[in-house]
């Protein structure tokens, strides 16, 4: 089958979300009467189907405008997990690669980029790619001794990034009960602009090259030569992705021994350069020989500032010790998702709102080893609890602090991932870091 091109004019992406609106609009408005007629357990089936057809509506229209709108819609999926399982399950079908640039339109990209065709710069340039995501994709090269993997960004995609968020706010508001996600929308923003710059990648690239000293991670040289802010040359990791792992049939200790890699350089990337590789697809790690991991994809990379680490760190350290309620609820307050308010209110949202979550998260850290296999419904436990809160506080949403959700979700993202692996992870390591800081 063909493939369709990616709309990149303002009227052609225009008419896809403009449809899409509408569509979504009418729905929002019939639902709105035939709720008036139903009994409470129909009301609850007609939102669920609402809900449903919506995000297929969504999804629908970002398959037809690709690129960023998929990348935003997976920023979403793992920034929100307040939204209903229809969004979510329809978001993830997005993860999957999309179609490829046809050979051509490469060839004209490197030239417009590098001034030369891929033939007179590489030695070796393979027209079909070895890897793809949803800003670009990803060519094998070669040049001398240089073993390089070549990223190429879809034509036009950064033009597109703020007719697609106006687009999806509009629909995630119909979703978000508080109505307010300007805050999350915005950290979204700043993190898609930095992963459509391929210059500022390289940055991050180089920082964590330079400065993430673990024995078993890999990352990948950068050559600024061969790159520009839409094509980013690096060295090839040679390896196998997690799915390709898992099937290869590997000892649970190779399994422990990746998945221990991948959380303890979390907590030193935090705890030590106060910047994390923030996002946790699977895609994103190369499991090579010699108990080797490679990391790879910086595009997008999260600074942590020094107070707000202080604070999250006092928090979770307080919440492994079990300290009292109050405490815990001044601590949030600091973080500012808590609304200043007499004590015995904010003692109230915090026991059931937060709480509940702080449990999940917590959980990991209160045993020094944690078996995955045998709690292999974390992450579904999780999501329930979300979900259970999202249900009985209706104003909550605009108390999520960005920075603590984008931690969060990014060690919850590697939780799915020790699930798969079925892994037991030591948290000692970790605790000890904490407590150092």
């Amino acid at each position: 089958m063909k493939n369709k091109s990616i709309p990149i004019s303002k009227i052609a992406r225009g008419k896809v979300i403009g449809k899409a609106i509408l569509k979504i609009g009418g729905k929002k408005s019939k639902e709105q009467i035939k709720q008036l007629f139903l009994s409470n357990e129909q009301k609850e089936l007609s939102k669920e189907k609402n809900q449903k057809e919506t995000a297929k509506i969504i999804m629908e229209s970002l398959g037809e405008l690709k690129g960023v709108s998929i990348k935003i819609a997976q920023q979403i999926a793992l920034s929100m997990p307040f939204l209903p399982p229809s969004y979510l399950n329809e978001i993830s079908k997005s993860f999957q690669s999309v179609p490829p640039l046809n050979r051509a339109l490469v060839r004209k990209i490197i030239h417009q980029e590098l001034g030369e065709y891929p033939k007179n710069i590489f030695e070796e340039f393979e027209d079909k790619p070895f890897g793809s995501a949803s800003l670009g994709q990803v060519h094998r090269a070669k040049k001398g001794i240089k073993d390089m993997a070549v990223k190429i960004q879809y034509a036009g995609i950064g033009n597109t990034i703020r007719s697609d968020l106006s687009m999806l706010s509009f629909a995630l508001r119909r979703f978000a009960k508080g109505g307010n996600i300007d805050h999350i929308m915005k950290e979204i923003t700043v993190r898609l602009y930095e992963e459509v710059d391929y210059k500022h990648e390289a940055k991050n690239l180089e920082y964590f090259y330079d400065n993430l000293k673990h024995p078993h991670i890999t990352i990948p040289k950068f050559y600024p030569n061969f790159s520009t802010n839409k094509i980013l040359a690096t060295s090839y990791l040679s390896g196998s992705n997690l799915d390709d792992f898992l099937a290869s049939n590997p000892s649970k200790e190779l399994k422990n021994h990746y998945a221990q890699t991948i959380f303890d350089s979390f907590f030193i990337s935090l705890y030590k350069l106060k910047c994390v590789h923030a996002d946790p697809n699977p895609g994103n790690f190369i499991f090579m020989k010699n108990k080797m991991l490679g990391l790879i994809d910086f595009g997008c990379v999260k600074r942590v500032n020094s107070n707000f680490l202080k604070s999250y760190n006092n928090l979770h350290l307080s919440l492994i010790d079990g300290v009292y309620d109050k405490y815990i609820t001044k601590q949030y307050l600091e973080l500012g998702m808590i609304d200043k308010a007499s004590e015995e209110e904010m003692l109230l949202f915090y026991r059931n709102v937060i709480k509940p979550l702080d449990s999940i998260y917590i959980e990991i850290f209160l045993e020094d080893k944690y078996k995955f296999k045998s709690n292999n419904a974390f992450s579904k436990r999780g999501f329930e609890t979300i979900l259970k809160i999202q249900k009985e506080e209706t104003q909550s949403v605009h108390k999520l602090n960005e920075e603590y959700i984008f931690l969060d979700r990014t060690l919850l993202g590697y939780y799915a991932l020790f699930e798969r692996m079925e892994a037991t992870i030591d948290t000692q390591f970790a605790k000890k870091i904490m407590r150092e800081y």
